[in-house]
């Protein structure tokens, strides 16, 4: 069995509460890992005007609904603690999982009650921008272990660590890795004059493209991959991709959501992040 670190797990409670915390557990029993559930209680500008008996008994109060979510939450042979202060939530998630030397962090997405949707708030984005953890973001029920999981890669280092850690952490070794290369639009080879040359030239790059994911797969003895072509942009190809084969879990490798060398970055990953209606994990190397 592989041994993990503590899994820290930031709550808010919601009526996705139960799914973050049987999903937290239920890795926890994988990975021989820790769980530490931390909510924190935001008073924000309110702050100010709270007195610190008043502030206390808030958290008190914390503890025992976060308790109370325990309760119908199969925690057995799991070692957990529960850590609540008053603190911006992505901030106190971020400073503990720092303190424990985590492995991963998980947080959920929170249910709109009048749509049929689930949202990401900025505590989402500020910890996948700020931990230099991969973060796993829980949307849907988790009474199962992941059986669907698709592993997208730009063959970067970054990625190939991702895939990685996923096969590891999941227990999962035939983890579908895809590869999408961009295709030249019919405007590109309009504007370049190449437009006679079109197939000629598609051929050339579908065979560069395969050389360099067959090098990728032979390097990380990958034996479950795909090779997709896309002219619309990665966004559009992923989301059609996962909304296509039903996967219940997508992982993302970058360098960090705002850097500029990452496989996904900015409005792209933030975007993923929010629409994919699959469990993410947005993998991010620890630093």
């Amino acid at each position: 069995m592989n041994s993990f670190n503590n899994i820290i797990l930031g709550l808010n409670i919601s009526n996705n509460a139960q799914n973050i915390l049987n999903r937290a557990f239920l890795l926890a029993k994988m990975n021989n890992s820790e769980v530490v559930v931390t909510h924190a209680v935001d008073v924000g500008f309110f702050g100010k005007f709270i007195t610190e008996e008043k502030l206390e008994k808030l958290k008190d109060s914390a503890i025992v609904s976060v308790k109370k979510e325990l309760e119908k939450t199969n925690t057995q042979g799991v070692k957990y603690s529960i850590e609540v202060e008053n603190a911006k939530p992505s901030d106190f998630v971020i400073q503990v999982a720092k303190d424990r030397e985590a492995s991963l962090i998980i947080i959920g997405a929170n249910e709109k009650k009048d749509f049929a949707t689930k949202i990401l708030g900025s505590t989402a984005h500020n910890i996948a921008q700020k931990s230099n953890l991969p973060l796993l973001i829980v949307k849907n029920n988790s009474t199962e272990e992941y059986k669907n999981i698709v592993a997208f890669t730009d063959l970067s280092e970054v990625s190939q660590k991702s895939l990685a850690f996923s096969r590891d952490f999941f227990n999962q070794k035939d983890i579908k890795c895809v590869y999408a290369y961009k295709k030249m639009s019919e405007i590109d080879y309009i504007y370049h004059d190449e437009i006679e040359n079109k197939d000629e030239i598609e051929k050339e790059v579908e065979a560069y493209e395969r050389g360099r994911f067959d090098e990728f797969v032979k390097e990380n003895n990958l034996t479950n991959t795909e090779l997709i072509e896309e002219r619309i942009g990665a966004t559009n190809a992923i989301m059609t991709y996962v909304n296509k084969n039903n996967n219940d879990l997508v992982t993302l490798g970058s360098s960090g959501i705002n850097s500029v060398g990452s496989f996904l970055y900015g409005s792209t990953s933030s975007y993923l992040m929010q629409n994919l209606t699959s469990d993410i994990l947005v993998y991010i190397p620890k630093k």
